[in-house]
């Protein structure tokens, strides 16, 4: 079963894309509220849904790490694509604006491309 890493600080929200994750057959790890807390559960996921601001700390090292695995990533955020660093311009953005599924399904795409 595909693991998909979710690191969410906002709970109600963390909550629904960990069900829809769930009932779509993926075996969830988090959600995480906290980087320091989802970074030893990176190494083991097929894909990772990840906020770009968790509890006031960037995730960005975390998003290297994963890229790093060649884990595939999606931002799921409050933040506009345009103030996310150049170096994550590749990396599909879904704005909170817009619900948990349409990042989730945007991911499942890029976790059954990557093989």
């Amino acid at each position: 079963m595909r693991t998909i890493l979710i690191v969410e600080d906002e709970y109600f929200i963390a909550d629904d894309c960990a069900t829809l994750a769930r009932q779509a057959g993926y075996h969830v790890v988090g959600p995480f509220a906290s980087i320091d807390e989802a970074r030893p559960h990176a190494s083991g996921a097929s894909g990772a849904l990840i906020d770009v601001n968790v509890n006031g700390t960037a995730s960005y090292k975390l998003i290297d790490a994963l890229l790093a695995m060649g884990t595939p990533v999606t931002l799921y955020t409050g933040y506009d694509a345009s103030t996310l660093p150049e170096k994550y311009a590749h990396l599909p953005v879904v704005t909170k604006t817009r619900g948990c599924a349409e990042a989730l399904g945007i991911l499942c795409k890029q976790m059954s491309s990557a093989g």
